[in-house]
């Protein structure tokens, strides 16, 4: 533990406040300066622009991208010299015959490769990305972009009828607690952003009911939170019938796939709408629901392609790989990024009559599909226990590729009738592979608090063909 963290610990609660706020007003200057306000109020006007100026403007911010990539960017230069093109022979249309999908391994392994060279050393900002996987990365980029970023946020917050402005309440993956503290608060305050911050690693059982408290006290006009965090806390309100006076406009989601029970369970114990947010520390995407619900790809953003494990693009409908263009990070910019997410585009328009790609479903993590003795992809498993009750918390993991073991946290009331509906459900879904229960008392979650509910162990096709590829 560095000094700075035990210093921290160490001291008293007003103090932790303090230096939260302080932090803070820090963010607030990064987030919400004069460029926020720019990119924020075009915002406003480009959700409603026609198919044509859509087009029209990525075409115009995929040439401006090129051209730094062209003078500034090692990788692109090379590669642009190699196919001996300019940024004016490269379109929307053409771009996969030009440059070929890379992946975080192709980032990790030359990191300086894809830096530009345009921006000062001082004027650079590092992210760390989560690394879920056990391989996080480490991007650059700059305030401007951070600024553009949150300008996509604060858009999306508006389709959910909040703003950045108003009270908040977060359960945040960042140890904001001591790990030792077994009594309340479980939370800090960070008056700067008019927050508070809940810890998601002291969440149980007897903790809770101080969690709706200090909710009810604070009384946010919407919650951001990991899904299975705020979800936990939902189950245990719908289970105990508790009466309380949590009145949120709004809750906000993101960073974990979202599951359909998880929904349900958190919009009847707050009684309002959860919208879901998708985006990446890469600053290459941002997905977000709109007032009707509907999955938005925000095409200002970036381009968005939907590609099988050939690189073709899928039809819509069909589950394919997610793979960005980002147009806000010019100092680390990142062309046909494959994130290692999946997805399947919708074949309808949404009732909010914004000219946006719609997604019918975010499928999960390429590296969290079960896959199949024949080479099938199977995600969005959580129908299977649709019905099925007494079950806290579960998660999926395929050992192998003929062995699949379902880990479950059960509730008084289970019995094994249900665990037998559950396998036979699964079995439907994923065909001829071995499938047993695990019974624990609690499922773990990653380092940074997510929670993974499927876990595949086998190497897909798709992570061969690319290392193949390179060799």
């Amino acid at each position: 533990m560095d000094l700075a963290r035990l210093a921290y610990d160490r001291s008293p609660i007003t103090i932790q406040n303090l230096l939260i706020t302080f932090y803070g007003w820090k963010l607030k200057r990064l987030r919400y300066g004069h460029d926020f306000s720019i990119h924020a109020a075009f915002l406003e006007r480009s959700q409603y622009f026609s198919k044509e100026a859509i087009r029209e403007y990525q075409e115009c911010r995929l040439r401006e991208l090129l051209n730094h990539c062209q003078n500034h960017v090692p990788h692109y230069r090379r590669l642009m010299q190699m196919h001996g093109i300019t940024a004016e022979t490269v379109s929307i249309d053409n771009i996969r015959k030009y440059f070929p999908v890379i992946t975080k391994a192709d980032l990790r392994n030359s990191t300086r490769e894809f830096l530009s060279t345009a921006f000062h050393r001082r004027g650079r900002i590092k992210i760390n990305t989560s690394g879920t996987t056990g391989s996080p990365l480490i991007i650059t980029t700059t305030r401007s972009a951070v600024q553009h970023n949150y300008a996509f946020f604060a858009r999306f917050l508006r389709w959910a009828g909040v703003s950045v402005n108003q009270p908040s309440a977060t359960f945040c993956g960042r140890v904001i607690i001591p790990s030792r503290q077994t009594r309340p608060p479980f939370w800090r305050r960070n008056y700067a952003l008019n927050n508070t911050l809940f810890s998601s690693y002291h969440i149980a059982e007897d903790t809770i009911t101080a969690y709706i408290q200090e909710l009810e006290r604070s009384n946010p006009r919407f919650i951001d939170s990991y899904p299975s965090a705020i979800f936990t806390v939902a189950h245990y309100v719908n289970r105990n019938a508790i009466q309380h006076g949590i009145r949120p406009k709004a809750i906000i989601t993101s960073s974990e796939t979202l599951l359909s029970h998880q929904r349900i369970e958190i919009e009847k114990a707050f009684q309002c709408p959860v919208f879901d947010q998708y985006g990446s520390a890469e600053m290459i995407a941002f997905i977000g629901q709109c007032e009707h619900g509907t999955y938005h790809a925000n095409p200002e953003y970036g381009l968005l392609e939907v590609l099988d494990n050939q690189g073709r693009p899928v039809a819509k409908g069909v589950v394919g790989q997610l793979v960005f263009t980002g147009f806000l990070n010019f100092a680390m910019p990142l062309i046909r990024y494959r994130i290692g997410d999946s997805a399947i585009l919708a074949n309808y328009a949404c009732k909010c009559g914004r000219n946006f790609p719609v997604i019918e479903s975010l499928a999960g993590r390429t590296d969290d599909l079960i896959v199949t003795p024949d080479g099938r992809y199977v995600g969005r498993l959580d129908p299977i226990f649709k019905g099925l009750k007494h079950i806290k918390e579960s998660q999926i993991i395929q050992e192998r590729p003929d062995l699949i073991v379902i880990r479950l946290v059960r509730e008084t009331g289970y019995t094994e009738e249900t665990g037998r509906e559950l396998v036979e459900a699964l079995k439907g879904r994923v065909g001829d592979i071995a499938i047993t229960i695990e019974y624990c008392d609690a499922i773990p979650r990653t380092a940074t608090g997510k929670f993974l509910s499927v876990v595949s162990k086998v190497p897909s096709r798709l992570d061969r063909h690319e290392s193949e590829s390179r060799t």
